[in-house]
């Protein structure tokens, strides 16, 4: 793995250049700069719908955008606070997720570091988001189907970035046989060392005379690569399909519920802490997903009757 850029240079080219710089935080960086790009792009296709100008598809309709709004002066203001809050939430639902020494040593348990979590930054962010947006006239449809796409290839870039850096976000232990239908792929793609982990998990590499010398045992399921190449592929959809959709708030709603989905499922072979709900061990986030599926779906439910009513009628 590549704690550092120094590492991923050196294994591209086998030069050996001294850049300190985290390679998870990097692509954390890479990923709001992407969001960033994806946000201002939708906010001024929405812009020039609403204005109505000649050349683009489909009718004006609804103002979605109020005139006046300077798109990069608030998306600068989105990125501050979004990042900021979001990166509050992202540390906090972390912490919540671990309540082990909570109560015997509080103090310490507040101090300690126990990481980030996607839908505590998610969710967060996405409230922060809502609400600066609802405060200059947009609706909270029009501003969730907006910040979908985004939000789709953000999350993907930094997986990659947690698959890259080694940074513990990885499954658990994979003894299985590679299946035959992945054997054009490497053998890393299905169970990883993650050799040179940045957190220095695992055994000492013998004869490694780096800053980070340990590898994992055991080969695990490299989750983090996984929900990449999926987030990856969800992105692509949701872009070719937001020209097609009209409908405020259907591309959010078809948003939600796969992402909630993607979640769901990659939670069984990640390694993560467990609690019981209604006599089910799951995680925090696939509870978490659970809301993200079910609204989702209701979403989807209730445009497509609203839609199937209007149809009746007019027909």
């Amino acid at each position: 793995m590549f704690p550092t850029l120094s590492y991923l240079v050196r294994w591209l080219t086998g030069w050996s250049p001294n850049l300190p710089i985290p390679t998870f935080g990097f692509f954390m960086a890479l990923s709001f700069w992407a969001a960033y790009a994806v946000f201002t792009l939708e906010f001024r296709r929405k812009q020039r719908k609403s204005d109505g100008r000649p050349g683009q598809r489909g009718a004006a309709g609804p103002t979605e955008i109020p005139a006046g709004i300077r798109i990069s002066r608030l998306m600068d203001r989105l990125l501050i606070c979004c990042g900021l809050i979001g990166f509050a939430g992202a540390l906090l639902l972390a912490k919540l997720e671990d309540t082990s020494g909570l109560w015997h040593q509080p103090w310490r348990w507040l101090m300690r570091y126990h990481g980030l979590t996607f839908y505590g930054g998610l969710l967060f962010g996405a409230v922060t988001y809502l609400v600066m947006l609802r405060r200059r006239g947009i609706s909270l449809a029009t501003a969730a189907d907006i910040g979908s796409p985004g939000m789709l290839l953000a999350y993907a870039i930094g997986r990659l970035g947690c698959h890259l850096a080694g940074d513990g976000d990885w499954g658990i232990v994979n003894r299985a046989a590679k299946p035959a239908w992945l054997s054009w792929a490497p053998d890393w793609t299905w169970a990883a060392h993650y050799p040179h982990n940045v957190i220095r998990q695992g055994v000492y590499i013998e004869g490694c005379r780096l800053d980070y010398c340990t590898v994992l045992p055991d080969a695990v399921f490299p989750t983090s690569l996984y929900e990449f190449l999926v987030c990856g592929l969800l992105f692509f959809l949701l872009w070719m399909l937001r020209r097609r959709l009209t409908t405020p708030g259907l591309l959010f709603f078809i948003y939600a519920m796969l992402i909630g989905l993607e979640r769901f499922g990659i939670e069984y072979i990640r390694v993560t802490p467990r609690h019981i709900f209604l006599g089910r061990l799951f995680t925090q986030a696939q509870l978490i997903s659970l809301g993200f599926i079910f609204i989702g779906m209701v979403g989807i439910g209730h445009i497509l009757t609203v839609s199937a009513k209007k149809a009746y009628f007019y027909s």
